[in-house]
């Protein structure tokens, strides 16, 4: 393979890598990094039959070597955390559309979350790139054995957590009108009406800005905090407008003209808010804030 050919596919496979590394990393400048490292060690690599195989092993070592590093920094991170907002419609941000595993949305991403970077790597790499088991073993140092039943579980866990309707734009529309119930008339009922029983705000400041430490769940408990929040901002002070956040129908919020967050969410089998995924930590904002 000459120089430009070799170009050609790392150029041709760098979106599908981006995505990849992203769902390992959940931040775009470790991704990107990621990426550079891996195109120094493909333009060096002598015989390439499968570029794309080759390049998604690449990237996967490199991405569980990052996260080795960076699981002090998970650990010491106050309040949850959520992955990287990136703005950009489905179409633009995964290829295959029926494939669950090429799923950016904040339901999807949580649940990877859970999962263990092997497990992850076992899927991505067997599920996506069709690598067999036994070449998935040699990437995360596992039996193939084992790598079967990882991908296995996290395949069994992404199964379970795929939400069985995606947020549209009619279900924006109704978040916003209920937004503006609440803050401009104080009235929670359109509010609480669009809330699953059993929701969960999850909202991530990074220790920057105010945001709740921990996970909030129920109804009753996040219409308070909705409330709460409403009445610590002058009126019409903040703006919304709507985006695609990871793929799915969003808002990204503003506070006298200011980002102030992006807000995600999940339905439930009833067309109800399941979460509500709010970012606010500035760091994970700043690329939003250069585009808009």
């Amino acid at each position: 393979m000459n120089e430009s050919a070799r170009l050609d596919a790392y150029l041709t496979e760098r979106p599908r890598l981006f995505r990849l590394a992203y769902r390992y990393l959940e931040t775009a400048s470790d991704s990107e990094d990621v990426l550079q490292e891996a195109w120094i060690r493909f333009s060096g690599a002598t015989e390439v039959r499968d570029p794309a195989r080759y390049l998604c092993t690449i990237v996967t070592r490199l991405a569980l070597d990052r996260l080795k590093s960076a699981s002090h920094r998970r650990e010491t991170y106050v309040g949850p955390w959520l992955p990287e907002p990136l703005l950009g419609s489905a179409d633009v941000l995964a290829t295959e559309q029926s494939d669950a595993s090429l799923d950016l949305s904040y339901a999807v991403m949580r649940c990877l979350e859970s999962l263990t970077p092997n497990e992850r790597a076992a899927f991505f790499l067997h599920d996506i790139y069709e690598l067999p088991f036994d070449e998935v073993a040699s990437v995360t140092g596992s039996s193939a054995a084992a790598v079967r039943k990882q991908a296995e579980r996290a395949r069994k866990a992404l199964l379970e957590a795929k939400p069985k309707f995606k947020p549209q734009t009619g279900d924006l529309a109704r978040l916003e009108s209920a937004f503006r119930a609440a803050s401009e008339h104080g009235d929670d009922g359109p509010l609480r009406a669009l809330l699953s029983e059993h929701v969960e705000f999850v909202s991530d400041g990074g220790g920057k800005v105010i945001a709740a430490l921990n996970v909030v769940r129920g109804r009753d408990p996040v219409v308070r905090l909705f409330m709460g929040l409403i009445k610590g901002f002058e009126k019409h002070a903040i703006k919304t407008r709507h985006a695609e956040i990871n793929g799915e129908p969003g808002l990204i919020a503003f506070h006298n003209g200011n980002l102030m967050q992006t807000i995600a969410f999940k339905l439930d089998d009833e067309r109800k808010i399941a979460a509500f995924y709010i970012v606010r930590n500035p760091d994970k904002l700043a690329r939003i804030a250069q585009t808009i």
